[in-house]
């Protein structure tokens, strides 16, 4: 199945239920299948055909899956990207892709006016919102159109999107994924982690920034009832809950740390929930199952751009074990469950061999949901697709019963007095301190060990570097003990919230020289 087929289904024998709910607008499934034809007849009319692409500057909004479903439908292969970009990546990620389309919501549009004329294969931007003041406007050319399904023959194999990369650790890369993927990575999602006919669910994360797409997908494939938030408010979501009756909540780690630490917090209803989803960190986790309304199960469980989405399904009786029983079950705390159906998942060595169970390696990953490779970069592409693994750059290992624990990037792997050390390991033991708020391991360069650790620390209260590491003096082995503490007013982080480690890294050891 195609994804546009996915919103066609619901449309068709379901079409006055309600299907996503924005703020005041209110959308049923027929509104908005006929308003992705609408686009995708417009853009039809613009030139547009099967296999170009179309640079997607919009944030959580109506129009945003709107045109998302518009493009899927005639074969222009979307590349949502955050609003908020600034010029030189917008001219960056439409100049890799030769893309002919920007879509651009009113708040992004003079930064595209400021690049016009960098952009070299641009024909044709939309602006949504008045006072956009762009070439073409989005209302207008949807007022002009027709709702009748486009004519245009597309291939499960056919390149759906195209997600570039957070370039955490170079320049960002397109990650190509196909219809196929997407709806097979929603798919094995309904599998693992099942939904019901009375299910509400929410997204508070930026669809443009990866995983919420996919979730989106996932809701559409079921046919869900969806309430869409815009940039992320814990007092709003609070609201969304309480009003639409939300069973399904989904968010980000550090979305869900403001949410379980906002004021309202305790105050808030939350009996709605059946199912939370999106968060590892152990003290917001306590932090929700205290809260007087809450009785939602946890779900959670490992991802990636290039995998396509979630692979492993850590679930509620996953979580239940280590509540009920920590001292037996409390090493599930720091698991990420087990591989979804569909899925395999290994812990290799540098020839693709799995390593024994217990120990460290590079987790290798087969699947239907896992990416087509980097655009027009078959030299990478060759690095991480190998004799049909995904080699994914992640070290893990694996427990006897398949349990899958992360252990860090193989990159960010801290060889010191020639004794391999995994930032995975510590951080969480420097997250067990009540002052400490977050924290960053990482390798900075060393003349006597090589490289030594260093444990970078935005705290919730005072305290010295000689207290850190006293406290982990017996829960840390000597090479795992940070030799130094760095305190932050904040980390460095990208689009998706996740910390930089590299600019850390790039930061301290300048100022070591």
């Amino acid at each position: 199945m195609i994804l546009g087929e996915t919103l066609a289904y619901n449309a068709r024998t379901s079409a006055h239920s309600e299907a996503i709910i924005f703020g005041n607008q209110r959308s049923t499934w027929k509104d908005l299948n006929d308003k992705a034809n609408r686009f995708a007849n417009a853009l039809t009319k613009l030139g547009a055909k099967k296999g170009d692409r179309a640079l997607m500057l919009i944030d959580n909004s109506m129009e945003f899956i709107e045109v998302y479903y518009g493009l899927a439908k005639i074969g222009v292969i979307s590349a949502p990207s955050l609003p908020k970009s600034v010029g030189a990546e917008i001219v960056y990620i439409a100049n890799d892709l030769r893309a002919k389309y920007i879509i651009v919501e009113r708040e992004g549009a003079q930064g595209v006016r400021d690049v016009a004329d960098q952009l070299k294969t641009v024909e044709h931007v939309i602006g949504i919102g008045e006072g956009h003041d762009l070439e073409f406007d989005y209302d207008e050319i949807m007022r002009n159109s027709t709702e009748a399904d486009p004519d245009v023959r597309i291939e499960p194999s056919d390149f759906l999107t195209i997600k570039y990369t957070s370039g955490t650790t170079g320049a960002p890369k397109g990650c190509i994924r196909s219809h196929s993927n997407f709806v097979m990575a929603g798919a094995v999602g309904l599998f693992e982690q099942p939904m019901y006919d009375d299910d509400v669910a929410s997204i508070s994360s930026p669809l443009a920034a990866g995983m919420a797409i996919t979730e989106m997908s996932r809701f559409v494939i079921r046919g869900t009832r969806t309430v869409l938030l815009g940039r992320f408010d814990p007092a709003k979501y609070f609201e969304a809950i309480e009003r639409e009756k939300i069973t399904f909540g989904y968010a980000m780690d550090t979305m869900v740390r403001r949410f379980a630490t906002h004021p309202g917090f305790q105050q808030a209803d939350l009996s709605s929930l059946r199912t939370f989803s999106g968060s590892r960190d152990h003290e917001s986790m306590e932090l929700l199952r205290n809260q007087k309304t809450f009785r939602a199960g946890f779900h959670t469980g490992y991802g990636s751009s290039e995998g396509g989405g979630r692979i492993s399904f850590k679930k509620p009786e996953d979580y239940q074990k280590t509540f009920d029983d920590p001292v037996k079950y409390g090493h599930l705390h720091d698991s990420l469950g087990r591989e979804g159906r569909l899925f395999r998942m290994e812990a290799v060595d540098d020839d693709l061999k799995p390593v024994p169970t217990g120990e460290i390696g590079e987790l290798a990953i087969r699947g239907p949901s896992v990416f087509q490779g980097y655009w027009e970069r078959p030299e990478e592409t060759a690095k991480v697709l190998r004799d049909g693994w995904l080699v994914t750059g992640d070290l893990i290992r694996r427990d006897a019963e398949g349990y899958v624990y992360m252990c860090g990037r193989k990159r960010e792997m801290i060889k010191t007095g020639g004794i391999n050390v995994y930032p995975a390991e510590i951080e969480p033991v420097l997250m067990s301190y009540g002052k400490i708020e977050q924290v960053a391991v990482i390798g900075i360069p060393d003349t006597e060990w090589g490289e030594k650790v260093v444990a970078c620390v935005v705290g919730k209260e005072p305290m010295t570097e000689a207290e850190v590491i006293d406290f982990c003096r017996d829960k840390l082995g000597g090479p795992k003990r940070p030799k130094n503490v760095v305190f932050m007013d904040k980390l460095p982080t990208n689009e998706s919230g996740k910390v930089v480690k590299k600019t850390l890294v790039e930061m301290l050891t300048q100022k070591n020289t």
